[in-house]
């Protein structure tokens, strides 16, 4: 795969983010065109505490008399837009960006802020990951490396926090879930959780295998949060409307569900083409099926992971 020439990307969500992140070479003829019409809608889910979506993945943005922290920052190319959203509701520069995880989706606007004088935090092998060029299989396509600028400088290994603006926001790291670098980041006041991409809300989840991703860890990461969370607790998923315990803890079954059905099919014998067949997803393909990350797209990749892991 690492010799292959890069190819159209596959249409969706995440492929569509790639094109715009990586440039015109990435596009095709369904993803979006990034320009000064994109709508970027902000929601208060807290006072002084936003969640703009409509720039890639979902950005929170913190502000207060301490300054502005962004959970994300989407795509490159919507980073001009970006920061016009960002300061309409919290005026000011921007202090400190917490990646989530490396895809360009959340780490597009790195560049220009951290360029800025932000500080970019996130997990060791978020910087690690975007030092170097990634190859998304899934989708068949390639991410080139980061810019200096874009490159986290505060990293961590298991959590790190920040006290701010009456609050203190922790970021802790969970293992192997979308991928190797993933933090789920947490207001302990405002009783908020931003979850990254470990949860996408209403659509089936792209597990990053070729980043270290796997179903089990990406389960793992969400019963730690349902642990903490309560009937108040907010939400933030990486993508789709803001949401709370109970639509996570159904997207938690739902993942457990069609892991056992894919995993006994593969145990019993059956190749990748008679578990597609057999539509382990189907009960759950109404709610979650129609994103990028189609069912069929779905069991290929668990079927990969649970192969790999029996």
């Amino acid at each position: 795969m690492a010799h292959q020439h890069p190819r159209p990307i596959a249409g969706g969500l995440f492929g569509a983010m790639l094109a715009l992140a990586c440039g015109p070479s990435w596009s095709e003829p369904t993803a979006p065109a990034p320009d000064s019409k994109a709508e970027i809608r902000a929601q208060q889910v807290r006072p002084g505490l936003h969640v703009l979506a409509g720039a890639g993945g979902n950005v929170a943005v913190w502000s207060g008399t301490d300054g502005t922290v962004l959970v994300d920052d989407g795509l490159a190319p919507l980073t001009p837009q970006l920061l016009d959203a960002v300061a309409r509701v919290a005026p000011g520069p921007v202090r400190f960006v917490v990646n989530t995880q490396w895809h360009p989706d959340h780490t597009g606007g790195n560049e220009e802020i951290g360029g800025a004088g932000g500080v970019i935090v996130a997990h060791d092998n978020v910087r690690t990951r975007m030092r170097v060029p990634q190859v998304g299989e899934a989708y068949g396509v390639r991410v080139p490396a980061a810019a200096r600028a874009a490159l986290p400088v505060v990293t961590f290994q298991d959590a790190v926090s920040l006290s701010l603006n009456g609050d203190r926001l922790e970021a802790e790291h969970v293992d192997a879930a979308l991928t190797d670098g993933d933090a789920i980041v947490w207001w302990q006041e405002a009783n908020v959780v931003h979850v990254g991409d470990v949860f996408y809300n209403g659509s089936y989840p792209f597990v990053d295998l070729q980043s270290g991703g796997s179903l089990a860890g990406l389960v793992a990461a969400i019963e730690g949060v349902l642990s903490r969370a309560d009937v108040e607790t907010v939400v933030i998923p990486g993508h789709g409307p803001v949401s709370n315990r109970a639509e996570l803890a159904a997207y938690r079954d739902m993942l457990v569900a069609i892991g056992r059905r894919v995993r006994e099919l593969a145990e019993q014998g059956g190749s990748l083409d008679e578990v597609l067949a057999a539509r382990p997803t189907a009960e759950f393909d109404d709610r979650y099926g129609k994103g990028s990350m189609t069912a069929d797209r779905f069991v290929r990749i668990l079927y990969q992971d649970l192969a790999a892991h029996r």
